[in-house]
């Protein structure tokens, strides 16, 4: 497939994926990524990182992509990436068109809030934590606990008894919303969907590429990222800090050896080697 008739797009997680789930450290993957896109190669983020952390970590590898925020919350594509005409519907802010999917932080705070009183339980998200308290949790210095708080299209709870986390999946479940359990914490959205956002781009890069062939390959290493892998045409899962791999069911999935960004390097050749 190493033809002019043939382009490769990357999609893929951050955390536990491209960096290390807990150092926060690419171990390489960044300079993979940068010869990915002088190869011609868009690398799509899909990850439950807000906007603003993955801004700051496309400036660090200096790729210009289109970008999946907040596990699907929204699509962000920078100007001139694609016609607007192609887009559809969406919102212009801050040199990007927004295609919205999830619903908005601000409500569904509040309806955490209902239910925290409904429920009698104690737990607390980015919204009830000063950003020294998230920067010690989440053991993150404070610029980057300010980028994980700016969250637009949910909330992430850091602090709740396991014991009580079942009650409030199955409460927010029955009233609509939605619990996504990442790597180290517990998502809650509206409407967010890795897959729905996968599609809309998956769409606009064939639109784009035409009248050449597109072939996706996506890398992740847990459950929030099976809409995304089960759109590819070579889904790639990485293996999880106690070295196994998310049971995917995925017919056509490889699994990668390694752990976090190991098992993301592993599968450098097998993308370039298409």
């Amino acid at each position: 497939m190493n033809d002019s008739t043939w382009q490769k797009i990357v999609f893929t997680d951050i955390d536990g994926t491209l960096i290390d789930i807990y150092s926060g450290k690419f171990e390489g993957t960044d300079l993979l990524v940068k010869k990915l896109a002088k190869m011609g190669i868009p690398v799509i983020l899909c990850s439950a990182k807000t906007r603003n952390e993955q801004e700051y970590i496309r400036n660090k590898l200096g790729i210009s992509d289109p970008f999946i925020i907040e596990n699907g919350g929204a699509v962000v594509i920078p100007d001139g990436h694609f016609d607007d005409f192609e887009i559809g519907h969406h919102t212009r802010k801050n040199g990007y068109s927004l295609i919205e999917i999830g619903g908005r932080s601000s409500e569904i705070v509040k309806r955490l809030a209902r239910i925290r009183e409904e429920l009698q339980i104690n737990f607390r998200g980015t919204t009830d934590m000063a950003l020294n308290e998230i920067s010690r949790k989440v053991r993150m210095p404070l610029p980057f606990a300010k980028r994980m708080s700016k969250r637009e299209y949910g909330e992430t709870i850091l602090e709740i008894d396991p014991s009580d986390l079942g009650r409030l999946a199955r409460v927010c479940t029955r009233t609509g919303l939605k619990v996504i359990y990442g790597g180290r914490y517990t998502d809650i959205t509206q409407g967010n969907d890795k897959g729905k956002a996968t599609r809309v781009l998956i769409d606009l890069f064939r639109r784009k590429y035409q009248p050449r062939r597109t072939i996706f390959i996506g890398l992740g290493d847990s459950e929030n990222d099976l809409p995304m892998l089960k759109l590819m045409d070579i889904p790639v899962l990485v293996q999880r800090t106690d070295g196994s791999w998310c049971d995917s069911k995925i017919k056509n999935v490889v699994r990668s050896d390694g752990i976090g960004p190991k098992g993301w390097k592993n599968s450098f050749n097998l993308i370039t080697g298409l």
